[in-house]
């Protein structure tokens, strides 16, 4: 019986995890001045949390609702970043324009496209709430 409610009280335990929201600030590591926009993503197995990143270079995860957050656990961390320039594409015979893409430029290295070769982790004890990163610009 003194088993079985040690069994209960782990199993209590465990299951208390609460999601933790985080927020952080993305700045380029040349100069500090923050990426203006692009989305960051945390990921764990097939799972990922993401967040739009604003023209401060702050992102957010979980500030929504009750529940959001990142659990506990390691992520590993991808950003996609980019900025197009559009035009407005005369009206065709329907009287319709459209806006096209003129170009795609990367604002930041390839490398943090993609969680495997990033090189960012974090790792969610529970309590953190904060984590800034620095990023390399692209083409360098």
């Amino acid at each position: 019986m003194k088993h079985f409610i040690t069994i209960i009280i782990l199993i209590t335990l465990c299951g208390c995890s609460k999601n933790v929201p985080l927020s952080g600030r993305i700045t380029f590591e040349d100069n500090g001045e923050p990426l203006t926009m692009g989305t960051i993503a945390f990921v764990q197995g097939a799972h990922q949390a993401r967040s739009e990143i604003d023209s401060d270079g702050r992102y957010k995860l979980g500030f929504e609702k009750d529940g959001d957050g990142l659990p506990p656990g390691e992520y590993q961390i991808y950003i996609q970043a980019v900025q197009v320039e559009t035009a407005m594409d005369p009206a065709n015979e329907d009287g319709i324009s459209e806006e096209i893409i003129l170009s795609v430029t990367p604002l930041i290295a390839d490398r943090y496209k993609n969680p495997e070769t990033s090189g960012l982790s974090f790792i969610a004890d529970g309590k953190s709430k904060t984590f800034d990163i620095q990023v390399e610009r692209s083409g360098r």
